[in-house]
């Protein structure tokens, strides 16, 4: 069989790419893959060199990706949880833009009967919301703030109003973003640039919020979480980024804030627990998935190159795009 894959050869370039199947290793899945899902933001920090690679363990040239969606198709003969046809998610670090991936079994998931491949995809992106919130740690009446309400955000928001969280202040520069967040579910939906209106709810919090919880990756993003935290909060980065950061030290040090990192690779039985709780709440209907339904794309050279062009630009006149490999 062959294996139809996006492919990135250097930095910067994008393109189609076939090779042939390899046999399945005993402990491995092969799954065919009906959808993967761009994650613009950390793909961008990976497709434009290998600096931010430490997490992925590789270089180029490789088969990006890391959430997909699709069918069992062939088992290693030590697995015992799955079988040929069981609808799944697999989680690899990076391979899932293909029409086939390699996944171990510890890292598979039964997808819920009621939930569709295509809302299913999104559960890279859901786990490291609900991983980021069950770092933060947080109960019921508790207030937090969510700068940056792209995919990520938008689950967050929805997840935290699930579990009790008021009120929910969400943060973005793109208006789209702040009406997606509004929708989710948001209490307060702010730009980042309204100092004024920003000062106002602190002041009405009493000092600020319980947890900020910066989704944007910028340092403006992780500076005014930092500014939101009331004394004795917490700040939580959840965004891949192995660039040096200037941080507002002395607001950190008078508030005695606690600041927390967020690598969902470092909490692997965190991390499972948090791609479960996604796939439960998506059957339960307790979250949705984002809107998607004009953002899935054949995955032909003329479109990955199309869509990683957007990518590198930092262009999200495409949101969640998805390719459609069946």
């Amino acid at each position: 069989m062959i294996r139809k894959s996006v492919y990135w050869p250097s930095a910067g370039v994008a393109e189609y790419h076939e090779s042939e199947i390899r046999p399945v290793k005993d402990d491995e899945i092969l799954i065919a893959n009906y959808y993967s899902l761009i994650s613009q933001s950390s793909e961008h920090s990976w497709f434009i060199n290998d600096k931010a690679h430490i997490v992925l363990g590789t270089t180029f040239p490789f088969i990006p990706g890391y959430s997909a969606a699709g069918y069992v198709e062939k088992v290693g003969k030590n697995v015992t949880k799955f079988k040929v046809g069981d609808k799944v998610i697999g989680a690899p670090v990076y391979g899932a833009h293909s029409n086939f991936t390699y996944v171990d079994e510890i890292n598979t998931y039964a997808i819920p009967d009621n939930v569709q491949l295509d809302d299913a995809v999104f559960y890279n992106l859901g786990m490291t919301a609900l991983f980021t919130l069950d770092k933060a740690a947080l109960h019921l009446g508790q207030s937090i703030a969510i700068i940056g309400t792209g995919v990520v955000g938008q689950i967050a928001i929805q997840a935290a109003k699930a579990n009790g969280l008021h009120p929910i202040i969400s943060f973005d520069i793109q208006d789209q973003r702040r009406q997606a967040a509004k929708k989710a579910g948001a209490d307060y939906v702010i730009d980042p640039n309204d100092v004024e209106t920003i000062e106002q709810l602190i002041k009405k919090l009493g000092g600020g919020v319980d947890a900020a919880l910066d989704v944007s990756g910028s340092n403006a993003g992780m500076n005014l979480a930092i500014h939101l935290a009331k004394p004795l909060g917490k700040v939580v980065f959840c965004t891949a980024n192995n660039d040096d950061q200037t941080l507002r030290y002395g607001e950190l040090f008078i508030k005695n804030l606690t600041i927390l990192g967020d690598f969902v690779n470092t909490e692997m039985d965190r991390q499972r627990k948090a791609i479960s709780n996604f796939l439960w709440l998506l059957s339960e209907e307790k979250i949705v998935a984002p809107k998607h339904d004009d953002t899935i794309y054949e995955p032909t050279n003329e479109n990955i190159k199309m869509l990683y062009d957007k990518v590198l630009k930092h262009d999200n006149t495409v949101n969640n795009p998805i390719f459609k490999w069946r």
